[in-house]
């Protein structure tokens, strides 16, 4: 598994918490240090005499629920376990510099989505790999088809079987935290592992690294559980007391790689939607408005006697949200046929429609109800943030400070140099970075004070002259050369005539929860 050390956004140094993608990889051989027995010595000391004793309730009735509590579980388990499988994916093996063979694979873990032989996972287990075999409960193995929705981390895997036992999914809108928890899959290889825990919290937003595949995947609506999930368990499901699939289990954020207390998933209403898509279509068409949802505050909802709803932060000039008429602070209540009560409602309704299709969205806009048509685009085709540099690849994603390992090579904490080409560069030089100007969206997001004012930067070129010093999402640029930034325009006026080979000094300020610091730094283009 590869790893890199998340800056410290208080301070800017290294720490060594990450972000881990929850699969398994094999990279070459295995070895396993066998434990030997130390010598034993005798004790001088007369011991008193053990008496052995059974251990008593005083009250039956207690034993009595210990015992129905027990059953419950075991029960809870053999329902589930039929359902999860097991995935081992690999790839031809490659040759490195030196003439030694690597083998490229990885284990992780799996749903039976129908009985007709199709496998609910995450893209991570099972993309790119030339092999992928799935092993049941039951033991027997079959060789699968893999269908992608690369940037959801979701696939679908088809074997030629039918009458699987399947999982039910619930609706994951109605999970809740504090609720039980369980866990099924196949962490370090180990089949049909059973593990427990909670519901911890809803809604959270991150973006991972699968330094494998080289790409980054946005993930804005998962589960957080503290149920134990290890390298293996992505793919497999997180359940609840009805045994019903809540989740599909993805990340975890440890020191070690390891099981450190917090896991995620991916909420089970996600995932099915993916999962339809893929297995009538093959693919996953998304519609694109063009803005920026935010979940509307419970109070704000309770004011308005509704039950939720989306705000609209920002709306993109030209996108089809501005061309019809949506504007910032609408309250989004439904799109299409869907009812909105959150932002990812939004964002999951996009799922539903594809590009070129008209669709009626109902906001509120100062407690007057109106339905808006809005013909939708794609996301390719939505006008990009302004910005003082060229828009890096998308493949290379901006959130890099958050990576996340996948399968592939350690990296060590050694930036790679991924600045292309070692000829002399010509012309006005480039800091590197995608900014945007500050919204009341960002201020919550990246915690930046209402006094601070600046670009905020939403991506940065591996490779750049931001690169170099290690400025990342979220960082807010106040000065460069000397010259004062107030947005994202006065960040391309500082940038105007400089040249390759320039020393300059950028003064950027990074936020968190409880500290925030201000630094300038020199670097050279």
């Amino acid at each position: 598994m590869t790893s890199k050390e998340i800056e410290n956004k208080s301070m800017g140094v290294k720490s060594s918490t990450i972000f881990t993608l929850a699969a398994g990889v094999v990279l070459g051989g295995l070895c396993f240090a066998g434990l030997q027995k130390a010598p034993i010595a005798h004790a001088q000391t007369k011991l008193t005499p053990f008496t052995p004793r059974t251990i008593s309730m005083s009250d039956t009735d207690d034993m009595a629920g210990l015992e129905k509590t027990d059953k419950a579980t075991t029960d809870l388990v053999e329902f589930v376990e039929p359902g999860v499988v097991h995935i081992i994916s690999s790839s031809r093996p490659q040759m490195d510099i030196m003439g030694h063979q690597i083998v490229n694979g990885g284990e992780g873990s799996g749903v039976v989505y129908r009985p007709d032989g199709y496998i609910l996972t995450n893209d991570h287990v099972v993309g790119g790999f030339d092999k992928v075999t799935v092993v049941f409960a039951d033991g027997h193995q079959l060789p699968g088809t893999v269908i992608r929705a690369s940037d959801m981390d979701l696939a679908v895997v088809k074997v030629d079987a039918k009458d699987l036992p399947t999982l039910p999914f619930a609706d994951s809108s109605k999970v809740k935290s504090g609720q039980f928890a369980m866990a099924v899959g196949s962490p370090f290889g180990l089949d049909n592992t059973v593990t427990f825990g909670h519901i911890s919290a809803l809604g959270r937003t991150n973006t991972i690294r699968d330094e494998r595949l080289n790409m980054y995947r946005n993930y804005p609506d998962l589960i957080q559980t503290d149920t134990p999930i290890n390298m293996g368990n992505s793919g497999g499901p997180l359940v609840n007391v009805h045994g019903e699939v809540v989740g599909i289990n993805t990340a975890i954020y440890s020191q070690t790689g390891n099981y450190n207390g917090i896991g995620f998933a991916i909420p089970s209403n996600t995932a099915t939607l993916i999962a339809d898509k893929l297995i009538e279509t093959g693919k996953v068409q998304r519609g694109a408005l063009g803005l920026q949802p935010r979940t509307l505050e419970a109070y704000k909802a309770k004011e308005m006697g509704i039950d939720g709803g989306a705000v609209v932060d920002v709306v993109v000039n030209g996108t089809p949200a501005a061309m019809a008429g949506i504007k910032k602070d609408d309250v989004i209540v439904r799109v299409g046929n869907v009812a909105i009560k959150s932002e990812t409602d939004v964002r999951d309704s996009m799922l539903h429609y594809s590009p070129g299709e008209t669709v009626d969205i109902e906001v509120i806009r100062d407690k007057d109800h109106k339905t808006i048509h809005v013909t939708l685009t794609s996301q390719d085709k939505l006008p990009q943030p302004r910005d003082a540099a060229p828009q890096p690849n998308r493949d290379v994603d901006p959130f890099k400070d958050f990576q996340v390992p996948g399968f592939g090579d350690q990296q060590n904490g050694v930036k790679p140099d991924r600045s292309g080409s070692a000829e002399k560069k010509t012309g006005n030089a480039q800091f590197g970075v995608t900014v945007t100007d500050i919204t009341a969206a960002l201020r919550e997001q990246f915690h930046i004070p209402n006094d601070v004012q600046g670009a905020v930067i939403m991506s940065v070129l591996p490779g750049s002259a931001a690169d170099s010093i290690s400025l990342q999402v979220g960082d807010v640029i106040q000065e460069l050369g000397g010259k004062t930034v107030d947005g994202a325009a006065s960040l391309k006026d500082a940038m105007a005539g400089r040249k390759w080979g320039e020393t300059c000094t950028v003064k950027f300020g990074r936020f968190g929860d409880h500290t925030s610091m201000t630094s300038s730094i020199p670097f050279n283009f």
